[in-house]
């Protein structure tokens, strides 16, 4: 892959995370949003945080040299939309400035991470930048599943339409 290759997953995972969370926002009852659905991370909310905090500790933390001090990940310190969004936005705008500054011979630099298991582990930033991406599409298959249980059609996240890769541009 190319740098512009995960610039552009980066910015298509941003905008559909973006698009969802304003649909929630807009058209789920906060109650909702925090109810435990008995998922990999309980709830709509937590899985979004789940899915952002992912981002930000790989990203700004991780591939830095630096240990998380969000780990374990504050979920309760949540408590409304605006916490949420200005989490969301202050992480990714870190994420966007690093991205912009990757080079080639970045990819391949090694990234050292302390697991929840006690073992460090080293990988390349090639492959977190990988990880983190698949994760979030991960999570967000389990969003879309409690939305299906909610009778809520999910937003959408098709590649062409939300990256306009179509002409004429399909407008929805």
């Amino acid at each position: 892959m190319e740098i512009s290759d995960f610039k552009e997953l980066f910015t298509y995972n941003h905008a559909v995370r973006q698009n969802y969370m304003d649909t929630f926002k807009q058209k789920l009852s906060w109650e909702d949003v925090i109810k435990n659905r008995e998922t990999g991370w309980l709830s709509l909310k937590d899985t979004l945080l789940h899915i952002i905090w992912v981002e930000d500790s790989w990203i700004n933390y991780s591939i830095h040299g630096l240990e998380d001090p969000n780990r374990p990940f504050p979920y309760s310190n949540y408590d409304s939309w605006n916490t949420i969004y200005d989490y969301n936005l202050s992480s990714t705008l870190k994420i966007n400035k690093y991205l912009s500054s990757l080079r080639p011979k970045d990819l391949w630099k090694p990234v050292s991470r302390l697991n929840k298991d006690g073992i460090r582990r080293t990988t390349i930033v090639r492959d977190v930048l990988i990880h983190v991406m698949t994760e979030e599409l991960h999570h967000r298959g389990e969003i879309i599943a409690i939305l299906w249980q909610l009778n809520f059609q999910p937003p959408d996240m098709g590649w062409l339409s939300v990256m306009k890769k179509t002409d004429p541009i399909w407008v929805l």
